[in-house]
This record gives C-alpha cells, structure tokens and sequence, in this order.
C-alpha cells in the first residue's frame, strides 16, 4: 500500500548521489538539492562543504503509529547511510525535522558528520546515544563557523515564540553564509516583526520558506501551523531576497496549501520576484 501511494520525484538514490559528489560550485555560488518537507542538501565553498537541513528520509513517523495522517506521498531521496554530508542543521524537534531514525542512521554511516540542533532539545539526540562531542547545541544569534562557513541561528515562531527555562528557542532557522552566498532557511515559522527585521538586516540572497499555512480545522486537530502563500510571499519580498524557494509541500496531505497558489499570488502581486519551486531530488545551482 505503501507504494501505490507514493508520488515519483526528479532524481533519487546513486544517480543522485553521483550527481552530489560531481557537482562542483563556482565561486560564489551554491548547489541546493530538495529532499522533500523542509529537507535540502547545500553545496559549496572551496572545502566542498555539504550541510543538509531538516533531512526526513524514513517512514518513522507512520511506522511509530499507524493512524497518523502524516503519511509519506514522496519516497525518501537518498536513505539516511547514503547522506554524506560534513553537517546536519536541524531547526526544531517534531518528527519531520529530527527524525531520530534518520539521525542514527546518518551518524553511524558518517562518523565525522557534525549535528547542530536546538539547544533546548539537544536531548533527544542524548536518547539515541549520539557522541556529545558530535553535536553542537544551537542558540539563537550564537554564530557558529566552521572551514569558512557561518551559521546563526534565529528564532521562529510556530506559531508562538517558545523557549525552555534556560531561554533557549524551541523553534530555529539558520542564516548560512557559505561560499559567498547568504541563504536563509526559516525553518518552521509564522511572519513577526522580529523576524523580518532580522532577516532584513541578513539580507538573504535564497530563501528557504514554508507555505503550508494553517487553519482551524488543522490546529483543531493538533497540527501547528506555518506563514501560508500569501504571508510567505509578502515576507520574502519584504526582506530583500533575490530568490524565493518555497518548502513544506509536497510531503503530507492532510497538511499543505495548494503550491499554485504561491506562484499565482506572485505572478499577480510580485511579477518582477524570481522564485524557483523544487522537486524532491531536484538540484537547483544559484550563483549570486
């Protein structure tokens, strides 16, 4: 059944690894491959650096309970042993950004790879008896850097501000500077006027941002919710980006708007924003 159900996407398993490996990203420029939800794969610098965001390459969360509605409609594009990646940036805990399965499996396959994560939910990674010296704990607006590459974390909101006892944000984007490219994922998020004015000031050549949205049907039923088209498009826009790439789609039905709606809100409010709208497994080279 499970199968039937799953949707074809662009590029998947060793034809996608091969093509990772042979990409090589001009200066100033990156590489950025989909991996469905909010996962993507970046590329670039003169270490070849590779970080991966909020990979879910596993069928966890339906196989912990078999009555959820978060049910795959995309296969995974590369099994957790085949992501070979320096780093892992995961924004929050919930099971489609840190999904443990696919954290064990990357960390036992590549013991060099380093994992940043909330500090407030650090953790969890603890529970699957991940090294201590493998994981960095990540703090809103504590740069983190590494073989020429930066990283801040930002606070989201999802769809509140929450925090732990320490102040340490439940819910994380990243600001990444790599390769001479500023490339902002929001993680999970609702518009604040916090946000846009932090990432005013970052001025994010690529914007990775979710369009999801939400409603009362979904939050009745324990789903929290995101910025949908509209907000996701005003906030990109507001911000300064030069290229738009939505998120958090293509992956589960019960939890999404219609991806058409974005362009056509775009198309009729923004005709002059370049956007770009990825298939899992799609490589997208940007070069600033």
């Amino acid at each position: 059944m499970v199968k039937e159900r799953l949707r074809p996407i662009y590029n998947s398993g060793d034809s996608l690894l091969k093509e990772i490996q042979r990409t090589i990203v001009p200066e100033g420029g990156v590489a950025v491959w989909s991996l469905g939800q909010a996962g993507v794969l970046i590329k670039g610098g003169i270490f070849e650096e590779i970080i991966c965001v909020d990979p879910y390459l596993t069928f966890s969360i339906e196989l912990e309970d078999p009555d959820t509605e978060f049910k795959r409609e995309i296969p995974p594009p590369l099994s957790p042993q085949e992501l070979d990646v320096n780093t892992v940036l995961i924004t929050h805990f919930h099971g489609d950004h840190m999904d443990l399965t696919t954290i064990k499996g990357v960390s036992q396959a590549h013991p060099e790879t380093k994992f940043v994560a909330p500090a407030s939910h650090v953790h969890m990674l603890h529970e699957i008896e991940l090294d201590v010296k493998r994981i960095i704990p990540a703090k809103q607006q504590q740069v983190i850097s590494f073989n020429g590459v930066t990283i801040t974390p930002v606070a989201g909101a999802h769809t509140e501000y929450e925090m732990d006892q320490e102040g340490h944000a439940y819910y994380l984007g990243f600001f990444i500077d790599i390769n001479g490219v500023r490339i902002f994922h929001t993680g999970d998020t609702v518009v604040t006027p916090d946000l846009i004015e932090q990432a005013t000031k970052f001025q994010p050549h690529v914007t990775l941002l979710p369009i999801n949205g939400g409603d009362y049907a979904r939050t009745s039923r324990g789903i929290v919710g995101n910025m949908n088209f509209r907000e996701a498009a005003d906030f990109g826009v507001e911000i300064g980006t030069d290229l738009l790439v939505p998120i958090h789609f293509d992956m589960f039905s019960k939890n999404r708007d219609n991806p058409s709606y974005f362009v056509d809100y775009l198309f009729h409010n923004y005709p002059g924003q370049k956007f770009h709208m990825m298939s899992a497994g799609e490589r997208l080279i940007y070069l600033k």
